[in-house]
Parts: structure tokens; sequence; C-alpha cells
């Protein structure tokens, strides 16, 4: 049986049609495909570098840190430094909160912007009879007469150790976070039998340690010590000092001393 030509010229058009058929479905599936994998490389390309901003922003941020805390180590250093070289302790807090209250000064225009006149002429600067007096050097502090009866202390210095006769071992030692210990030495005078003498160790300006004994016997001219370690407190850098007490009254210091990262 043969078929007819019209038949047969349909079959051949549907058999053409098939694959074209097939073309055509599988077009939008590929777009789709490749539109996803653009997609999720943008995706990962994003995360990629939100990832190096984080760590951008939080390295900022730490070296910002960093750098606030040697600031206030070293304002703290140089508050108790400046005590130590007898300027008095009042005007040194004083001028401390009046520079933290200072409003920020306005801005000045620049060199182009500020018109002088022509006739104006231009005479040599004259040293001021005076100091302004923004720059007036603080008052001397006045220390009240010594009493020979009183207790006091003499020749304090920071140690790393004491000899036999409980003084110092060494001068102007260097402490670290890697040190042993921190030794704070005196020659005691007119320290009475059973007084109570005491230690507070500061740093930053924060209490960490404290240490007080009652003396057996009276001193007078005899070198005494107190001492921390790391059991007691971690010796982070920064500036740190030390008072010593009689009675719970000051006898010696602050004295300021620095743990440095060396």
């Amino acid at each position: 049986m043969r078929l007819p030509r019209a038949a047969i010229a349909l079959l051949i058009a549907a058999l053409m049609a098939m694959p074209l058929a097939s073309c055509g479905s599988s077009a939008p599936q590929l777009t789709a495909t490749a539109g996803y994998a653009q997609a999720y490389a943008n995706i990962e390309s994003l995360r990629a570098s939100a990832t190096v901003v984080r760590a951008r922003m939080k390295t900022t941020l730490e070296h910002a840190g960093t750098r606030v805390g040697n600031a206030e180590d070293a304002a703290g250093l140089l508050r108790f430094s400046l005590i130590n070289l007898g300027t008095d302790a009042d005007f040194v807090a004083t001028g401390i909160s009046q520079i933290e209250r200072r409003p920020p000064e306005p801005a000045t225009p620049s060199r182009s912007e500020r018109p002088r006149p022509a006739s104006a002429a231009i005479t040599p600067l004259a040293r001021p009879a005076t100091l302004p007096a923004a720059l007036t050097l603080p008052p001397a502090a006045t220390l009240p007469p010594a009493d020979e009866g009183q207790p006091r202390l003499e020749g304090i210095q920071m140690a790393s150790g004491v000899d036999d006769d409980d003084c110092a071992i060494d001068l102007d030692p260097v402490f670290t976070p890697r040190s042993d210990a921190i030794y704070v030495v005196a020659q005691a005078y007119n320290f009475a039998a059973s007084a109570r003498i005491s230690s507070r160790w500061y740093r930053a300006g924060t209490e960490v340690a404290y240490f007080s004994f009652l003396a057996e016997n009276a001193i007078d001219g005899s070198c005494i010590w107190f001492f921390i370690d790391q059991t007691d407190t971690a010796f982070f850098p920064g500036a740190w000092s030390v008072e010593i007490l009689v009675d719970d009254a000051r006898v010696g210091g602050p004295v300021a001393f620095q743990v440095t990262e060396a």
C-alpha cells in the first residue's frame, strides 16, 4: 500500500519540525542557567569584597584603640612625672580639666584669605616682657618644713630586686611584660613599732594591688620595700605608679614608672 503524496509531505514536514521544536525549547533553559551562574558569581564577588572591607575596618578600629591606649598611658606617665618633679598636684589636675573642656578652635582663613592693607608696615616681632597668661609657669610646690619626729622616706626608687640589706640592687631598671617582679624601695625614718606600712599600685590611674604589714620594730634609716609580681597583676605595657603610706597617710610617691613593650 502506497501512501498518498500529500501524506508523505505531511510526514516529512513533521519530522523536520521536531529538531526545531527541540532547539526552541532548550534555549530558554540555557539562558536561565547562564543567568543563574552569573548571579551566583556576582554574589560570591560581593561576599569576598565585604569580607575584605570588614577585615580592613576591624584592623582600623584595633589600630585606633591602640593609639588611644598609648595616648592615655603617655598622659598618665606625664601627670605622675610632673608631680614627682615638684609640680603641685592640684595645678596638674586643674590644667588637665581645662584642656578636656576646651572648645574646638574656629577654622582660620588661609594666608591668601587674609588681606593686609597696602600701607601696613612690616615690623619685627618684639619679645613680650612677660609671658601670656596661657603660658604662665606653674607655681612651685611648697613643701612643709620637715618634722624630725614624723615618718618620712628618702631615696625612694624602683628596682628589680633588693640585696641583703633590703636596699635596691639596681638603678633605673627596665620593666617589661616578661619581668619577674617590680620593687619599690626607700630608706625609712621615724617609723614607730606597730606602724602600719602600706603600698598602693596603680596602672593608668586604676589601683591594681595593695599590700600592708605592721612594723615589728621601730625603723630609722633602714631600707623597706614592697613588690608585685605576675601573680598579683599582669604587667601590661603603659604608665604605672606606686605610693607608700604609714597609718594610711602618704609618705612616699606617687612614683611613676613605665612598663615597656621591649
